[in-house]
């Protein structure tokens, strides 16, 4: 089965390479990235995640953090071939405290490239582990900072309740136990919205997928199995 997997804040699909190495031969994993110089909403995002799709076959949709939002307004639409989505510590609404009505406060200089708060900012994302650290480092180097403010002031208005509520297939939410960016709120709200959902914790930071990408592919293929 084929496994489409879109990417969090930094759009290029590079944080994916832990999972991948750790995913059963059954499950094939297409890697949509998102442009890494232009600054899109979250509706001109949709059709690079359609663009991603295959035509012919079964597949999973995967999306990780601030993917979660285009990757239901897709599943809602019920495309050929798709058997289940899986969240992973993704969200609805602003999973932040950020006011929306301060979203303009969020601009390019908070994202450039050695901020001095880089390793704070590390130990709350999850990638204060060196291998992790580089892989965030290659990732950025690819998106201006103008891109990665843009993607953070559209996560602070985003509501993608309705897309959530009319999906009718399989839902799976991965959530890190000691995510402190996407809090255990989120996935309680998504789950009040739709019951179906189904929550599996990891010990794991926010960054789960690179963090425990073993305990995450055994969940993944499972789930997998469950929807084919």
């Amino acid at each position: 089965m084929k496994l489409v997997l879109l990417p969090g804040l930094d759009g290029t699909g590079i944080l994916f390479e832990p999972l991948i190495r750790a995913l059963p031969k059954n499950l094939s994993p297409i890697v949509q990235g998102y442009p890494g110089d232009v600054p899109l909403s979250y509706e001109e995002l949709l059709p690079y995640v359609q663009s991603a799709l295959p035509m012919a076959e079964p597949f999973i949709l995967l999306a990780e953090s601030f993917s979660g939002p285009p990757a239901l307004r897709i599943a809602a639409t019920n495309p050929p071939g798709l058997k289940g989505v899986i969240l992973c510590a993704s969200f609805i609404y602003n999973p932040t405290r950020f006011p929306k009505s301060c979203r303009r406060l969020i601009q390019p200089f908070v994202f450039s490239r050695w901020p001095a708060w880089l390793g704070a900012r590390a130990l709350l994302a999850g990638y204060s582990k060196p291998a992790v650290f580089e892989l965030v480092q290659r990732a950025h180097k690819l998106v201006t900072p103008a891109v990665l403010a843009a993607r953070a002031r559209a996560i602070t208005v985003v509501n993608a309740a309705d897309a959530l509520a009319a999906c009718r297939l399989p839902i799976l939410y991965i959530a890190g136990s000691r995510d402190r960016l996407v809090p255990k709120r989120n996935p309680t709200l998504i789950q009040r919205v739709n019951p179906g959902v189904k929550i599996v914790t990891l010990p794991a930071p926010h960054l789960v997928l690179q963090n425990a990408p073993e305990a995450a592919a055994k969940v993944i293929a499972q789930f997998a199995a469950e929807v084919a």
